[in-house]
């Protein structure tokens, strides 16, 4: 398992390849990696490539160490598809995690000219927002901020959230069903208070998302804002290629 010190990659990029394969092929979530020592003589490499090559795999959120214990195997990234308007509880329900709601806030507010502006709003119409810290197996994950129509959701402040998915409450409690969204998806830095909320380091990497979502007659409902850790949530998205394109295009000319 010695690496080959003639190629043109540095060292500790050959170590990373080859402990991302060992993790793959022998390890599980939680699994402890073997100590510094081990991994030394193993690959035949020196401390200080093992260590920067330790902090890389943590950087990237594939191990996590544990001062006093060691380095372990990081829980795997959460992966939404794309494409689909699911609530957060039921991706979660999907994959097997479990789910818990922090810090929960809700408000009646006059909406920003943004939000007014995405939801056509009335002059004077005020939003509901709904703010969550949303946690999976314990771990917090994404900050969800929901905005959507009072007029809509007559009682909402007095009940407050009686469930786990608010979509789930507007399905069975109002009849309302979202019928189709558009995302926005951008990579930026937290803002302190969301690098505390989350448990990250300040200047962390998030994903930033915002979603509309429309009732089946056109009018917009509800604007989202997510703020995702992107060390633990990634987006997975179909792509149709060029020629099936082509073909779905000269179909809607006939």
């Amino acid at each position: 398992m010695r690496l080959d010190k003639n190629l043109k990659m540095p060292l500790y990029k050959q170590l990373k390849d080859a402990l991302m394969e060992y993790i793959e092929e022998n390890l599980k979530e939680g699994d402890a990696l073997p100590i510094e020592s081990e991994i030394e003589k193993l690959f035949g490499v020196s401390r200080i490539t093992v260590r920067k090559t330790i902090e890389e795999l943590v950087n990237e959120g594939v191990v996590t160490k544990t001062q006093g214990r060691g380095t372990f195997v990081q829980s795997k990234n959460i992966v939404q598809k794309a494409g689909n308007i699911t609530s957060w509880t039921e991706e979660m329900r999907v994959k097997g995690k479990h789910t818990e709601t922090k810090n929960m806030m809700i408000y009646e507010i006059e909406p920003s000219k943004k939000i007014a502006a995405e939801l056509q709003l009335a002059k004077g119409e005020k939003v509901i927002c709904l703010k969550r810290l949303r946690c999976a197996d314990g771990e917090p994950i994404s900050i969800l901020i929901n905005y959507f129509r009072s007029k809509f959701t007559p009682g909402f402040m007095e009940n407050g959230l009686m469930k786990e998915s608010l979509y789930e409450v507007l399905e069975e409690d109002y009849g309302i069903h979202l019928e189709q969204a558009h995302e926005r998806i951008k990579a930026r830095l937290s803002t302190d208070l969301e690098a505390l909320e989350l448990g990250i380091s300040p200047d962390s990497a998030i994903l930033h998302i915002t979603r509309v979502s429309y009732l089946p007659d056109g009018t917009p409902f509800e604007m989202v804002e997510m703020a995702n850790r992107s060390d633990r949530y990634e987006y997975d998205i179909d792509l149709v290629g060029r020629n099936k394109l082509k073909t779905f295009n000269t179909e809607g000319e006939s």
